[in-house]
This record gives C-alpha cells, structure tokens and sequence, in this order.
C-alpha cells in the first residue's frame, strides 16, 4: 500500500461518494488509475463495504445501548452459536468478541424500554450459554465512525 492507496482510503472514509474522476483528481492520478486501485482495494479487503450510515432514531430506533456479555463458558462452538443467534436479532446492529471481564459487546437498538426488555428475554435470556449481561444506555453519540487513521511509516 503506497500513498495514494493511503489517499483514496483516506478520502472514501470521508465520502464514499464521491465520483471516481472527483477522487482521482483530488489524489493526482488519472481516472482510470484511480478506477483499478479502489477495485484493487476492495478486492485485498481493505476496503471491507461501503454502505450508507443511517441514524437508527430515523428508522424508529430511538434508544442506543451497549449490552456487555458474559458467556458461561468461552469455547469457540458457544462463542460461534451466539454470534450466529446474534446476527438473527434486528436489534443487534454491531456485536464484538472481546477480551476481558466480558466475552461480547453488542450496539443494540429499541423502540423503548419495553422492547428492550422483549428482546433481553427473547435473546439474551433465552441463551442458556449467556450467563449475565450489562446495559449501558447511550446518552449521547460523541463521536461517529472515525476515518481509520493510517499507523504506517
């Protein structure tokens, strides 16, 4: 990865948007150039998806929370079979296997508290190999989805 590959990841975080001749000028190589690297940069993996960041209150997802779970135990079939149970629940918008005091940290949406405590007892109750989980409700989003900072060099 050289500098305008650092570039054009730099300027996509921003705006993935932004049109392939618009891009290619603000980095200093042609369209074309410009084309194959981004192609190239999604087909390494660093560029993983490009999708558009919607505000869930929008959507009517007005509550945000970050529900810190613990695993009765940590081997990788519960980890995989939670993950997957997880991945079903339209509440969970992001989930992390971490390490630490907890096993998973789940981005969790809700109409109110009402449908919280539905989807604790539907997913997180219901989950023999879940054996505690704390909620920490989202007062306010300080600082949204960060460009990815280069570490090189």
């Amino acid at each position: 990865m050289d500098r305008f590959d650092r570039l054009i990841l730099e300027a996509l975080q921003e705006d993935a948007r932004l049109p392939m001749p618009a891009l290619a000028e603000r980095i200093g190589l042609s369209a074309p150039a410009c084309y194959r690297r981004v192609r190239q940069l999604r087909e390494s993996g660093a560029i993983e998806r490009e999708m558009a960041v919607v505000a869930p209150r929008t959507q009517g997802w007005p509550l945000s929370m970050l529900v810190l779970v613990t695993l009765e135990r940590d081997r990788g079939p519960i980890i995989d079979e939670t993950l997957r149970r997880l991945r079903l629940a339209p509440e969970v918008i992001d989930a992390w296997y971490v390490t630490g005091d907890h096993d998973l940290v789940l981005r969790v949406v809700a109409r109110d508290m009402e449908r919280y405590e539905a989807f604790t007892r539907e997913v997180l109750h219901a989950d023999e190999h879940v054996r505690s989980f704390t909620t920490l409700v989202v007062m306010r989003h300080a600082k949204r989805l960060a460009p990815i900072p280069w570490a090189g060099d």
